[in-house]
């Protein structure tokens, strides 16, 4: 009888133990390549309709995205490029002057992006070079916390679209984005109405 409610103690002491490390381990932890976070955040640039938000500093700049058209905005600035046509106007809110100019290889480069950070020349330098640290709910969004290289910088990154939705350099302001998929109508990238600009050097 005695050996028996050794045998039976034992056994309730294997399920304890056994249960104990169900609890403490996590059934389902994350890891991510850094050739899938590069490929996570390549997947913002499949997107051609979106409203993308930036804030820094408490100063906000909105870019809308429909087709090829990319329209940015803020309290000084408006740039209108249209990347099929590789025309683009650049419009000085506070000096009522604006320019427009023709899209080559290497301005549409500089000029046609549709990301704030420039994430394309950030993964050029770095390739898979990036480092999964955690997964973070970020404005009821999944994001993966990934740090690029040897930099000091911290990214999330969206999980379903591969957006950047905030940066957290070791030194100066924090950014922050929002983003909205399939909201931009035709009206809304429309090339500015510059009647009430004039054109700069005239």
């Amino acid at each position: 009888m005695k050996k028996e409610l050794l045998v039976f103690l034992l056994i309730i002491l294997v399920l304890v133990i056994i249960l104990g490390i169900k609890i403490l381990v996590p059934k389902d932890t994350k890891t991510y390549t850094g050739e899938e976070i590069k490929n996570k955040i390549l997947s913002a640039f499949d997107y051609t309709n979106y409203t993308y938000e930036y804030i820094q500093g408490g100063e906000k700049t909105i870019k809308k995205v429909r087709g090829s058209i990319i329209v940015t905005e803020n309290d000084k600035n408006i740039s209108w490029v249209d990347g099929n046509s590789n025309t683009a106007v650049s419009i000085d809110k506070e000096k009522k002057q604006y320019v427009t100019f023709s899209l080559n290889d290497t301005t549409k480069e500089l000029v046609y992006k549709k990301d704030f950070l420039d994430m394309q020349s950030l993964m050029d330098i770095y390739g898979n070079d990036f480092y999964y640290i955690s997964n973070e709910n970020y404005r009821g969004r999944n994001c993966l916390r990934v740090q690029p290289g040897k930099e000091e910088t911290i990214y999330l990154v969206d999980e379903e679209t591969g957006f950047i939705l905030k940066y957290e350099p070791e030194e100066g302001n924090i950014a922050e984005f929002n983003i909205e998929i399939n909201n931009v109508k035709e009206e809304d990238v429309k090339m500015p109405d510059l009647s009430e600009y004039t054109r700069a050097g005239s």
